[in-house]
């Protein structure tokens, strides 16, 4: 399990651990040391206080004499030891020395004779190749070192079921803050996503609740979307069912044929509007975040509007509508966003100014470059939109009022949602004000859909919109 809280203990009890052993070396090398130290100097000490002894001529030659130990003496008087040598002749020894010379050289050496490790300090007694030999049994050094040890770490040593006891409860202390808000969260229903009290959330976790209210919020934002678009689509598909229900009868009882197709004609009609909101009501339902599924997160604005164009040539003929693209020569125009939203974003465009332009009118589209962004504009010689209803056309289901052509009122209302998620701007204006505006002489024409000399004439009669989109440029 990918438990905080076993991550903590484990690391606090490997550092507790670390240090201990850390400072169990610490201790071993100090006593070693420090023992070393003490007992060298006693050696040189016993060493020049038998130089003494044996200039005053006083030491006794008891040549290879076992040492007896004396009731009030001390069990290591066994393990310190001296010899006298002459030369090659040994004149004196005491204690547990061996027969062999304990030392070579006047200093401190260390020896091993006999499965025993001797410290021995060597010093010369003034007399002709005479030298006196002071050994130490390494024995007693290490019985030191190791009871100095022990003493000075049993407390922490003891300690240890104490230090795991206050680990323990320092963690659960202070991850209590993350299970408060655990709780918070968990006792939270589906509907209850106002954000989360920062007032006695830690600091440690507030980027966490930060992130969390964020994401509620959003959550609470896109549910209530959900709520409000469920109910108008309910709404809004229960009219053309209704239409589809009632044709659908009248051709069922009608027995004059004329009257019967002419129903079957209007069920048709029925069908496709019901159809064509489907398929807005589709594609308004998943433009709720980028396009993120593997397609490419940029494309060339001509070649998109130049396939939508193409695309919506048919229409554009049937109704003797003159469709045109004009883009800039040799330009890519590379625009911040996928081709997929922005098919669509052209396509809805042009979907309403050929359904609101009357026949032998003219749609024109432009792409332009600039330095930090591009422009695509869709220019037709419609009756255009009043100043006041400019805003309200990118409502959900709106109509204004009187509009006698067929329609869903989403079409807008998915450019405004396209142009929202990829930070592009979307403006209505006149289209007398934007032609000359944008007008370039270098620019490539392209008339996909030609309607003779009625599309002058269809284009004076309108005031006619021009749709300015300003898209992000990748540079």
């Amino acid at each position: 399990m990918n438990s905080i809280r076993h991550r903590l203990l484990l690391s606090l009890l490997v550092v507790w651990a670390t240090t201990w052993i850390a400072v169990a070396v610490i201790s071993v090398n100090r006593s070693n040391h420090e023992v070393g130290e003490l007992m060298d100097a006693q050696l040189a000490q016993t060493a020049h206080v038998l130089r003494q002894i044996t200039r005053a001529g006083n030491l006794p030659d008891v040549v290879s004499a076992s040492q007896a130990l004396s009731p009030i003496g001390h069990a290591y008087e066994s393990m310190i030891s001296f010899q006298l040598w002459r030369g090659a002749t040994l004149i004196s020894n005491f204690g547990a020395a061996p027969d062999e010379p304990l030392g070579h050289a006047p200093g401190f050496s260390n020896h091993n004779i006999a499965d025993t490790r001797w410290r021995v300090f060597g010093l010369p007694t003034g007399e002709a190749d005479e030298m006196l030999y002071v050994g130490q049994s390494y024995a007693i050094r290490q019985e030191l070192i190791e009871y100095l040890t022990l003493h000075a770490l049993s407390p922490i040593l003891w300690s240890l079921p104490l230090s795991v006891l206050l680990i323990w409860l320092a963690v659960t202390e202070g991850l209590r803050p993350l299970r408060r808000l655990r709780s918070q969260i968990t006792h939270r229903s589906a509907e209850q996503l106002d954000p989360i009290e920062m007032r006695s959330i830690p600091v440690e976790i507030r980027p966490l609740t930060v992130a969390l209210n964020g994401l509620m919020t959003r959550l609470d934002r896109a549910l209530s979307a959900e709520r409000h678009f469920a109910a108008d689509a309910s709404h809004e598909l229960r009219t053309p069912f209704a239409a589809i229900r009632t044709h659908a009868q009248i051709a069922q009882r009608s027995q004059d044929p004329q009257e019967r197709n002419q129903a079957l004609a209007q069920l048709i009609c029925g069908i496709d509007r019901a159809s064509h909101l489907i398929s807005q009501l589709l594609i308004f339902s998943r433009l709720h975040q980028r396009v993120s599924d593997g397609e490419a997160t940029n494309c060339s604005l001509v070649t998109v509007a130049a396939q939508v164009v193409e695309d919506k040539s048919p229409v554009a003929q049937a109704r003797k509508i003159a469709l045109t693209l004009t883009t800039p020569p040799g330009e890519d125009a590379l625009a911040d966003i996928p081709p997929s939203p922005l098919a669509i974003l052209i396509g809805n465009l042009l979907d309403n100014a050929i359904k609101y332009t009357p026949m032998g009118g003219q749609v024109r589209v432009m792409v332009m470059a600039r330095r930090e962004h591009l422009l695509l504009h869709v220019q037709d010689s419609g009756p255009g939109i009043p100043a006041a209803n400019r805003a309200r056309v990118f409502d959900r289901f709106y109509r204004p009022v009187g509009q006698s052509e067929p329609g869903a009122g989403l079409g807008l209302s998915i450019v405004q949602r396209i142009c929202d998620l990829y930070a592009a701007d979307i403006e209505l204006l006149d289209a007398d004000t934007g032609v000359n505006s944008v007008a370039n002489s270098d620019a490539e024409t392209v008339t996909n859909s030609d309607a003779g000399s009625g599309a002058s004439g269809g284009a004076d009669r309108g005031a006619g919109l021009l749709v300015e989109v300003r898209l992000r440029r990748l540079v």
